[in-house]
């Protein structure tokens, strides 16, 4: 044995490697390996291990506490079982995994206490050993402000075999060894960007392959979290885009519409599966949800095993869907797929992109960028991984993710967070279309967004056949104002901020219709006013 992190940072990763020295035969399903951990308090942790080529098996612990940890081995192979050791957890300047805000069910927050600011991105092939401009792709990714990343394990939209070899019965080691690679990098260089693993794609036959009990897909999950799960960068999205709903209606398609039922039963089944064992498999309490289709909401609301709602929707500049599912469940929601600008795209990318993601985070939840079409392969043009500002230099993206900076700025400079704070549209004129407003608890604290757009009217969003005014929308060139009650303003200091270039400005508070300094949306910052 030996141990390759016998000092490890607080919220960083400790490894293990044991070795054997006689025959193991397959070392997916005939060695089974476990390390019991105990933690310094005197609680015990049971890791799986993994096997990682030649005589070699790891296991992975997150080094979650301070202090002197001991370890165990328990295996089925007698050179790999009995063996024991300890390793010491240093305090460090790491955030750690991302949790439920312990004050906030609806936020998110590192293991350190800090707030999570959510502004993702769909870096689907991120991990994909085909695209070689990952690297490039990430750091451009943090330096725009993307804190979670949305990523498969598959070559292929809805293929992912290339996970396993040898009739199902191995994994294809050196695609999983490249995927360790660049999950180590981006901890390594981004230690607070999230990367949202999504194993199964859009894979349905592997999904329902799961349900079914079939030894490949199982081994899929099972190495997935014994390999990934100690890292501190990663949550569990196990699909993605699957149809979980029937899109039928009418007597005359009840034949498809039931076939299309039965399908949707299987899927949910074998997901909850998949849920339900990740739960049990999962050490190291890594965040788990699921993706599904568009339009079609969120299917596990009640299932234990689920940590978060994930949605997919289009238009939702108004923060209607976020708002539901918030009434219906205490847990975080993210609309994690709106529009892209490689897919239909609005006229006015940058204004779009930038309302949407304020525009959700008044809303209490959390929202995705969507820019070139990263489900597909590498191409030279709109397809696989890139870097975002480079695909702005070359014409391929239209700056819609540039002022993702200046939120980053405003929570900075103001010292807020959004944590404890409560959606109010009601108290800025009731109309979302055009202004999102949320508040303390105690009413103090307002934060408004003027979207200011030059089309609003008759917005309605109702599938693909809806009515979308945010496709053709362009922040006005006429000021903005907001009435707010009198309460909100009294004893107040209020400043306007300006989300496409980060400027403040001081608002006069002394009257309640507040007007802006000048054309396009504003962001307006009330503090100190008198309590509710």
């Amino acid at each position: 044995m030996e141990s390759r992190t016998l000092n490890v940072p607080q919220y960083g990763r400790a490894e293990l490697t044991l070795h054997t020295t006689s025959a193991f035969g397959n070392p997916y399903t005939d060695v089974d390996l476990k390390v019991e951990f105990t933690l310094p308090d005197g609680s015990i942790i049971l890791a799986d291990g993994f096997y990682d080529g030649g005589n070699c098996f790891r296991a992975r612990a997150y080094a979650c506490r301070c202090g002197v940890w001991r370890w165990r081995s328990l295996s089925s192979h007698p050179d790999m079982d009995g063996q024991a050791g300890e390793f010491a957890v240093h305090p460090s300047l790491l955030p750690g995994k991302l949790r439920i805000h312990p004050r906030d069910p609806y936020q998110f927050a590192y293991d350190n206490g800090e707030w999570f600011l959510h502004i993702g991105d769909t870096g689907y092939r991120y991990l994909a050993s085909a695209e070689a401009g990952w690297q490039e792709y990430l750091d451009q990714a943090a330096a725009c402000g993307f804190t979670k990343i949305r990523t498969w394990f598959s070559l292929g939209r809805s293929d992912v075999k290339n996970l396993l070899e040898h009739n199902r019965k191995r994994l294809n080691l050196a695609y999983w060894q490249e995927m360790d690679r660049r999950l180590a990098y981006a901890w390594s260089r981004y230690p607070r960007v999230m990367l949202q693993l999504i194993p199964f794609g859009e894979d349905l036959e592997e999904v329902l392959n799961y349900g079914e009990g079939e030894e490949g897909a199982r081994l899929i999950l099972k190495n997935a979290i014994a390999r990934f799960s100690a890292y501190s960068n990663v949550q569990w999205c196990f699909s993605n885009d699957l149809q979980l709903e029937s899109s039928f209606s009418g007597k005359s398609e009840r034949a498809g519409q039931e076939r299309e039922m039965e399908m949707a039963d299987r899927l949910k089944t074998s997901i909850n599966r998949v849920g339900g064992d990740s739960a049990v498999m999962e050490p190291w309490g890594t965040l788990r949800t699921n993706h599904q289709s568009r339009f079609s909401g969120y299917s596990f609301l009640d299932a234990p095993w689920s940590d978060l709602i994930t949605l997919e929707d289009l238009g939702q500049v108004d923060g209607a869907a976020l708002l539901h599912y918030r009434s219906l469940s205490a847990q975080p929601a993210v609309l994690d797929e709106d529009r892209y600008e490689s897919w239909r795209a609005p006229c006015h990318p940058r204004y779009f992109f930038r309302r949407l993601m304020w525009a959700s985070l008044l809303s209490g939840g959390h929202a995705t960028y969507g820019g070139l079409r990263t489900w597909d392969a590498y191409d030279g043009d709109l397809c696989g991984m890139q870097g975002y500002f480079k695909a702005c230099g070359d014409g391929k993206l239209s700056e819609g993710a540039h002022d993702f900076v200046h939120i980053h700025r405003f929570f900075r400079e103001t010292g807020l967070s959004l944590a404890g704070m409560i959606p109010d549209d009601g108290a800025a004129g009731a109309d979302p279309l055009r202004w999102k407003a949320c508040r303390d608890q105690a009413g103090c604290t307002w934060i408004i967004y003027l979207a200011n757009p030059d089309q609003y009217e008759g917005h309605a969003p109702d599938g693909f056949d809806g009515l979308y005014t945010d496709e053709l929308a362009a922040p006005s060139c006429e000021p903005a104002s907001v009435a707010l009650p009198a309460y909100v303003l009294a004893n107040a200091v209020s400043a306007w901020y300006n989300p496409s270039t980060g400027q403040w400005i001081e608002a006069d508070g002394s009257k309640p219709v507040m007007i802006s300094p000048g054309g396009g949306d504003w962001v307006l910052l009330v503090r100190g006013g008198q309590a509710v």
